[in-house]
């Protein structure tokens, strides 16, 4: 996949899952899944299924999605669907509104029916929404009613929920062109999913840093900062750290400005 490409010129699939539960490792399994495939603001291809999850639906999640035993009794299994949804995502980047939670639920379900299932590229729109605009609270009906987003399907079913986070992203979208925020390498570097693909476009910048710290040399970097506009400059490397999941370089600039920044949000590196 071309990470310089723009990201208006990649295929898109927004996905969204209805399950049994919130807790896969627990045993919750998938019960609908709902995708829409896109390019630009054109949606090309839909995929939606319900799906049998081997399990009894709670009553109190069955109030939220108003999914039933019954809805899924004949419904096909995961492994029956899974190389249809593998076809239906191959070679795009998946977009979902809290995107580990379905990434995860997807890999766990694969591993669970020893499907092989290679690493998505995906990208988490809860994540822009969070980094990008300011709320009291960033479920997806908070940001459908930001944006003015049409809703009047209901919330909690599969391709419903896809079509509104695939509105909510267009909306994100447009305020980030506005910053001149447009390649799909600097998407999956902000708001990416931790994963395979993730990790291994950040190793390189990772390397950089190290290296220059090593050395004692500088960096140019251009980023995305803390208020949201895109910055160049040229910076010494102090320290290279890691918190929780993310790494952090601290650094100071030319002005003798020390600030520390998640890698996540630097776009290119330039050892001086």
């Amino acid at each position: 996949m071309d990470l310089t490409k723009n990201i208006d010129d990649v295929d898109l699939v927004f996905l969204d899952l209805e399950t049994t539960g919130l807790d896969v490792i627990e045993g919750d399994a998938i019960c609908e899944i709902g995708a829409l495939k896109t390019r630009g603001r054109k949606i090309s291809d839909r995929f939606q299924t319900l799906i049998n999850p081997g399990k009894h639906i709670p009553h109190e999640v069955f109030l939220i999605h108003k999914i039933s035993d019954d809805d899924v009794k004949d419904a096909p299994h995961f492994r029956d669907i899974v190389e249809s949804l593998k076809a239906f995502i191959n070679d795009c980047v998946v977009c979902a509104y809290n995107a580990e939670f379905d990434i995860g639920f997807i890999t766990h379900e694969s591993r669970r029916i020893q499907y092989q299932l290679s690493e998505i590229p995906a990208l988490d729109i809860l994540s822009m929404a969070r980094k990008t605009i300011k709320l009291p609270g960033y479920k997806l009906d908070y940001t459908a009613r930001y944006f003015n987003v049409d809703y009047s399907t209901g919330f909690h079913r599969a391709m419903n929920d896809a079509f509104i986070a695939f509105q909510v992203f267009y909306k994100l979208r447009d305020i980030l062109r506005s910053r001149n925020f447009d390649i799909l390498g600097e998407y999956l570097s902000l708001f990416g999913v931790n994963n395979a693909v993730f990790r291994l476009k950040e190793e390189p910048k990772i390397i950089a840093i190290k290296e220059a710290i090593t050395k004692g040399i500088n960096l140019k970097i251009r980023y995305f900062s803390y208020e949201n506009t895109m910055e160049e400059e040229e910076v010494k490397p102090i320290n290279f750290f890691q918190e929780h999941k993310h790494f952090y370089l601290w650094c100071q600039n030319l002005k003798n400005k020390s600030f520390r920044i998640n890698v996540n949000r630097i776009f290119e590196i330039e050892i001086v």
